[in-house]
């Protein structure tokens, strides 16, 4: 009876060690959770309701700057001022000249009848002082066919271009290229008659008044004569 009692009372003892033991850990690890403080998710950065409202989808915005065509810069204006033509030989290129002798050729091929090009008698109409020199090659040319219509066509174009010429020289270059090379012919009273209005015309610029020149200093304005308040007018 004694040795099973002492027995009972070592296993309490023992267990009753233990549970100390296991409350001081217990204890001991609440003091720890309770010093350290909980453990908080990283924090986020908020965009205020009105700044995402105005922003645009990513997507979006990169479409936008992709089909936005790049500004186009404003045109350079020509300095370059126009042609202005006398009518004197040499103002063109080689080039232009043989466009005006092709041009004036198929004029007189359809004149002719041999071929049928209305463009070519619009092109011929239109054209202006500078194709004087070209004009005049021309007449020479047909001068001396049976035909009387081409000749007396551009005869009658070189009259006309000959009241817009201001440049005496042009018209001396008409009077003595016209009918040069050119003896006889069916055709020479053309010739005449555009030899004789190129004098004319000259005559008319040559009787014209110079133009007034304009005078660098103003003119000093005139004072009237005093005349007393009793004075009759």
């Amino acid at each position: 009876m004694r040795i099973g009692g002492t027995s009972k009372l070592g296993a309490a003892s023992c267990s009753g060690f233990v549970y100390g033991l296991i409350g001081i850990v217990v204890a001991q690890a609440g003091l720890v959770c309770a010093q350290s403080p909980p453990s908080s998710p990283p924090p986020t950065q908020l965009v205020p309701n009105a700044v995402k409202s105005n922003l645009p989808p990513a997507g979006k915005a990169a479409e936008k700057t992709a089909d936005k065509p790049a500004p186009s810069k404003p045109p350079v204006p020509s300095t370059e001022l126009p042609r202005r033509f006398t009518g004197r030989p040499g103002e063109l290129e080689p080039e232009e000249e043989d466009r005006l002798d092709a041009l004036i050729d198929r004029f007189i091929e359809h004149d002719l009848g041999l071929r049928h090009d209305p463009k070519a008698v619009q092109e011929f109409q239109k054209l202006g002082v500078e194709a004087i020199p070209a004009l005049v090659r021309a007449l020479n040319r047909t001068a001396p066919l049976a035909q009387r219509c081409p000749p007396a066509m551009i005869a009658k174009k070189l009259i006309s271009l000959m009241q817009r010429v201001e440049d005496v020289e042009v018209l001396d270059f008409i009077r003595r290229e016209v009918g040069a090379g050119v003896r006889s012919g069916p055709n020479i009273g053309f010739l005449d008659s555009v030899r004789v209005n190129a004098m004319l015309r000259k005559r008319e610029l040559l009787s014209r008044p110079p133009p007034p020149t304009k005078s660098l200093f103003p003119a000093e304005p005139q004072e009237k004569p005093y005349r007393s308040p009793g004075e009759k007018p």
